[in-house]
């Protein structure tokens, strides 16, 4: 009976390391990272002064500037930002066309047909990272300024308290020994609290894992012959670059109310 009851022990114990270590992978992962390795999708870079409509519309704010001016200078942004493919998000000449946001190191050997827009204005679901050939209609936008105060309002307020499921979540690309954040969650709350002047932020890692440079050879988009070598290269190292500009759509869009 006692050999029995040592065995189960034993045999719970080793079920007992296996969920711990298994959880350990699985549970999303709270780091503190520098607010200025962080970039928006589009590249934008964080607390860096540099081009970042989010970032500027809620230093305006904090600053005390006009609304209307603040307003009046994020639709113009919106209105020329129409990139037509992953390139032009970056600045980087591709040889072949990409559709918007499908980065070289995404598991997946789905390519849209339509580089990325949507079919019909009401799909659109971010004004910042989905187009539409017909326009952006003005709730679409006065959303956005919702969004954006509210996360100024809230943690200008309150502070930056997140929950477990509430944490501005990122995604990591790795350089050798440096890294930088690509925001996946939580733009607006950055935004927020670069303004306040915060250097520092706690953020949920994704779970998939970090991006390395040096596992480029085994990236999805390179083996399928998508990309280059080269220019996969040249899209991860954007990142670390960050957007300081961008190309300016000849055909600016038209916003409807």
């Amino acid at each position: 009976m006692g050999a029995m009851l040592l065995k189960q022990l034993y045999i719970l114990k080793k079920v007992k390391n296996f969920l711990s270590g298994f959880l350990s992978k699985v549970r999303p992962k709270i780091i503190s990272i520098p607010i200025n390795q962080c970039r928006h999708y589009c590249g934008f870079r964080y607390g860096s002064q540099s081009l970042n409509p989010y970032e500027q519309y809620i230093i305006g704010l904090h600053q005390g500037k006009s609304v209307e001016e603040l307003r009046e200078n994020f639709e113009d942004f919106l209105r020329y930002y129409r990139p037509q493919n992953f390139g032009d998000v970056l600045g980087v000449e591709l040889s072949r066309h990409i559709p918007l946001w499908l980065y070289p190191w995404v598991d997946s050997e789905d390519f849209p047909d339509n580089n990325g827009w949507l079919d019909t204005i009401d799909e659109i679901p971010d004004v910042m990272t989905h187009f539409c050939s017909q326009g952006i209609k003005k709730y679409q936008i006065k959303r956005e300024y919702f969004w954006l105060e509210r996360a100024y309002d809230v943690i200008s307020n309150y502070g930056y308290k997140p929950l477990d499921y509430s944490y501005i979540e990122v995604t990591e690309l790795q350089k050798k020994n440096q890294s930088v954040f690509i925001v996946t969650d939580g733009n607006h709350r950055l935004s927020t609290l670069s303004a306040l002047g915060f250097k520092d932020v706690k953020v949920k890692l994704n779970t998939f894992g970090k991006v390395k440079e040096r596992n480029f050879y085994k990236w999805k988009q390179i083996s399928i012959q998508r990309y280059t070598k080269t220019e996969a290269l040249a899209i991860f190292h954007a990142y670390f670059d960050g957007v300081s500009e961008f190309k300016k759509s000849k055909s600016p869009a038209q916003i409807i109310d």
